[in-house]
């Protein structure tokens, strides 16, 4: 092993960095929210959207003419 040549120790911090950039996001975070674990503590819940069939809820009695 070269451990006194610069080159070395630089390839080594970068190959270190790079395996805790791809194993980071694996490991379980701090999130105080159980629901949700890949998301983090502060983050709001988004809003659901509502389904329409040509402007009107898709739930709601069908409005079109008969044909």
């Amino acid at each position: 092993m070269p451990w006194n040549d610069w080159q070395f120790w630089v390839v080594s911090i970068a190959a270190l960095l790079a395996v805790a950039a791809v194993v980071r996001p694996l490991l379980p975070g701090r999130s105080k929210s159980p629901s949700c674990p890949g998301c983090p503590a502060d983050a709001a819940k988004p809003k659901r959207a509502t389904l329409t069939i040509e402007g009107a809820p898709a739930n709601a009695p069908d409005r079109r003419e008969p044909r």
